[in-house]
């Protein structure tokens, strides 16, 4: 008993600082971006270390490292915004439409997810993102279909357990439209899905986009995000390692924060019962 409440309030401990750090780090990067939209460059300063005054120290053209981390995450979770946002939408349009369609069009749909699944997220995205080039449509259009084909067959299985639930044969037997049923039925139940895969969702793009970009098939050249960051500290780990560990810990502290904060949503919302309570909750 003592270890069980030892987990849960060492658990609620690393959530409040989970919020703490994403608070304390996208309020800076919102304040220095608004303040100074554009580098100052100090020739003079090239490859310094860190100092109290600048504690990330400077890049290889004299730019402050903290700023630059700063402002390359904001960039970096608009991408990873627009990508949750496109996944949500695409995969609720789709997992909803094949939950209703025929038998024969859930076999295929099914056949098809088996076939993407059957390649890694990040394949696929690089395979796009490869084709196309560096681009910003391109980065968001090549993290969406990394990430979709999972998240599409999460809604069409919680879609199909929603579909056998009693109240949903109820409404069919009532003469109830597929429209009505969609709308007031399946959608409620599939919210609370989303509003715990979100968080997951935007740190798999965030992980995604930073691998694209350190590839150089992400953002377009001269952009400044997570990945183009470590891209440029590659080439100075022995002389100034400060400049890839400035943008790879707090991606790191980023993703982790993000990992805890949904952990505690994620494990209550396995079941329908579960769900429908969480939903009830938010």
């Amino acid at each position: 008993m003592k270890l069980h409440k030892v987990f849960f309030s060492t658990q609620k401990l690393s959530q409040r600082f989970s919020a703490v750090w994403l608070f304390a780090w996208y309020g800076a990067a919102l304040f220095v971006y608004f303040k100074t939209p554009h580098e100052s460059f100090q020739l003079t300063h090239l490859l310094r270390t860190p100092t109290w005054a600048h504690p990330f120290g400077w890049d290889p053209f004299g730019r402050d490292v903290l700023g630059l981390t700063l402002r390359a995450s904001l960039f970096s979770s608009f991408f990873a915004f627009a990508t949750t946002l496109g996944c949500c939408i695409a995969g609720l349009v789709i997992g909803c439409w094949i939950a209703t369609a025929s038998q024969t069009m859930k076999f295929y749909f099914q056949r098809a997810l088996e076939l993407l699944l059957a390649f890694p997220s990040l394949l696929l995205a690089l395979s796009w993102a490869a084709v196309r080039g560096p681009g910003w449509d391109t980065l968001v259009v090549s993290l969406i279909l990394g990430i979709l084909p999972s998240f599409s067959r999460l809604i069409f299985v919680r879609a199909q357990e929603l579909m056998q639930e009693d109240y949903v044969k109820a409404a069919h037997a009532l003469g109830a439209t597929q429209k009505r049923i969609l709308l007031n039925h399946l959608f409620p139940g599939l919210v609370s899905i989303c509003s715990i895969k979100i968080p997951i969702l935007f740190a798999h793009a965030l992980l995604a986009e930073a691998t694209l970009s350190f590839l150089g098939v992400g953002a377009p050249i001269g952009k400044d995000t997570w990945g183009s960051l470590l891209a440029d500290g590659k080439d100075y780990l022995i002389e100034a390692p400060h400049i890839a560990l400035a943008a790879g810990i707090p991606l790191v502290l980023t993703l982790l924060a993000l990992q805890l904060l949904t952990s505690d949503r994620t494990s209550r919302a396995m079941t329908p019962e579960d769900s429908k309570k969480l939903l009830r909750e938010s």
